[in-house]
């Protein structure tokens, strides 16, 4: 039945309800501060890595002892192009906007410009929601794959401080939460030359810290205070879980998703941006880079 309009009978628009999740943007906007753009295509990064080695002791008559350079690699990479895009017809102006007045004398031309308006912060927030995406990528797994129309590549930070739990694992009978987390803080400390003050859990890693009894026991001990579990939300999307003092972390929670219809487009998903079983150990003052190069943009006549 058509949804016909008695223009005798009095009528009210009581709300636009508009259904859009919020844009969250914690790992971008907490760890990648350091923000370059470049004009040119490529964006080179010289890498030099140091050690830590110790001036060597000598004899005063045998002179000085040679301390050998480590030297430098250079890595470069030009950035495909991000620029999603929409499609207004003709006749899609012709009708009024959502919560536009049945009389309100609007031109085309009007609702054209508040219709640009709304698209463009469509696609703005999508290509927000990719940088986010990629932070956490490359945070996560070190790795950020670029895949869709016309390209497919991966970029390859060279991540080596990842650790897959093979023996007991996190929520077994046997399992060391803590001992493990100690052991991997040091591990970033002598490998990644960083004092991680962080731990951000995925959802099933959170539960099974939560669930281990010494963890618990540990917390309960009232006469060492090994740390406090006080859950609260912050803003963009992160709550805090708490904080241990051995090892020295504050512990979180990021439960932001990602549709994901590049993987599987038979079957697209919604996907936890950190993988339920990931613990990252981070410092909360990294200062990463997120270089943009400059793209070119050919249209194809369509």
């Amino acid at each position: 039945m058509p949804n016909e309009v008695n223009i005798y009978t009095p009528r009210y628009l009581a709300e636009v309800v508009r259904q859009a999740p919020p844009v969250r943007t914690y790992f971008r906007d907490t760890f990648f501060t350091n923000v370059k753009p470049f004009s040119t295509e490529r964006v080179d990064i010289d890498l030099v890595k140091g050690d830590r080695r110790m001036a060597a002791f000598v004899h005063p008559r045998l002179g000085g002892k040679v301390l050998t350079a480590n030297g430098y690699t250079t890595e470069s990479y030009k950035p495909p192009l991000v620029n999603p895009y929409d499609v207004t017809t003709a006749d899609q102006l012709m009708t009024r906007l959502p919560g536009e007045d049945l009389y309100s004398g609007m031109t085309p031309a009007q609702r054209a410009a508040q219709k640009l308006m709304e698209e463009y912060a469509t696609l703005n927030d999508a290509t927000t929601r990719r940088e986010e995406w990629m932070a956490v990528q490359a945070i996560v797994t070190g790795t950020i794959p670029i895949v869709g129309e016309g390209v497919n590549e991966v970029i390859d930070f060279g991540f080596t401080n990842k650790i897959t739990l093979s023996g007991e694992k996190w929520g077994g009978t046997k399992a060391d939460i803590l001992g493990n987390l100690g052991d991997w803080t040091d591990k970033v400390l002598t490998g990644g030359f960083a004092n991680v003050d962080m731990a951000i859990l995925g959802k099933e890693a959170k539960k099974k810290f939560f669930a281990d009894a010494n963890v618990q026991k540990m917390m309960d001990n009232r006469r060492m205070n090994m740390g406090e579990i006080n859950p609260r939300d912050l803003p963009n999307g992160v709550k805090f879980l708490g904080h241990l003092t051995d090892p020295n972390l504050d512990l979180y929670a990021y439960g932001e998703v990602y549709y994901d219809d590049w993987t599987n487009p038979e079957e697209p998903a919604t996907k936890p941006l950190i993988p339920d079983n990931a613990v990252i150990l981070i410092s909360s003052h990294p200062n990463y880079m997120m270089a943009y190069g400059a793209c070119t943009y050919i249209e194809d006549g369509t």
